[in-house]
């Protein structure tokens, strides 16, 4: 009895229907990878946070410092420590990690971005895995002393509205090299505007934009009372240091600010 076997033509009907499905499945597996990844950073940020907030429970109220020795030696972050300011910080050493256990706070988008950008190996802030703090009024408090600010915190009950006031986010930073402009680690998320002087209002001056929208062009955002959610992107501005970048290239690399453009999620009002 004679086999009938596939024709050339059947062949490649076959092989073109796969093709198509492929095409159709792929992007909605990617989506589902994505909004995966996103879950996951929004449990590992809202567990950095609670790891603050016991942290305050244990120190008179008053939340981890983000860089208390920024403008002097500078080898502290609430990331991390080094020995020297040749060294990357490490989490080890985190005043956070009694809290955190054995969890190294990455967001798990965090290699992917940096890789494709060009980033390899551990940078120096890679200790704080992606994501960004708030240094210029929780983990600092620009609004009472400037940027004499940094060797402060605030206190868990300076916060007026916590369900309000951002505390972590995802963060990156665009940097300068000899092959272009790439993402680097960053660990503070920036407010639109400096807050240059203690006891004063903000200044008009703005920071190089570092919150990363990486997650579905949304970044996962940890307010003061613990929830979390996604935003997405309201605005950028031009990067003035480190790297040239307009505000329309910085939008289109997904790093910018969500929110009203004024400091009013980031300040303790």
């Amino acid at each position: 009895m004679n086999k009938r076997a596939f024709t050339l033509i059947e062949l490649l009907v076959v092989v073109a229907i796969l093709a198509l499905l492929v095409s159709i499945l792929l992007p909605s597996l990617n989506q589902a990878k994505q909004l995966t990844r996103r879950v996951v950073c929004s449990s590992n940020i809202r567990n950095l946070q609670l790891a603050n907030s016991i942290y305050a429970g244990e120190n008179d109220g008053y939340y981890v410092i983000a860089a208390k020795d920024i403008v002097g030696a500078n080898r502290h972050r609430w990331h991390g420590v080094r020995d020297t300011t040749n060294d990357p910080f490490d989490p080890a050493r985190s005043p956070l990690v009694k809290y955190l256990g054995a969890w190294n706070k990455q967001c798990p988008s965090f290699r992917d971005v940096f890789t494709q950008s060009g980033q390899s190996g551990a940078g120096f802030e890679a200790a704080c895995g992606g994501y960004g703090y708030n240094s210029q009024y929780i983990g600092g408090r620009n609004d009472l002393y400037g940027f004499g600010g940094f060797c402060y915190s605030a206190k868990d009950d300076d916060v007026k509205s916590p369900a309000c006031t951002v505390v972590f986010t995802d963060t990156a930073f665009m940097q300068s090299t000899g092959d272009g402009n790439r993402f680097i680690e960053y660990s503070f998320c920036e407010s639109p505007f400096w807050h240059f002087h203690g006891g004063g209002p903000p200044s008009n001056m703005r920071p190089n934009p570092t919150i990363h929208f990486r997650h579905l062009n949304t970044t996962v955002v940890v307010w003061a009372d613990g929830h979390t959610d996604w935003q997405q992107m309201s605005f950028s501005a031009d990067y003035q240091t480190h790297s040239r970048v307009s505000a329309e290239q910085a939008a289109e690399l997904g790093i910018g600010w969500f929110g009203p453009d004024s400091n009013e999620l980031f300040d303790l009002e």
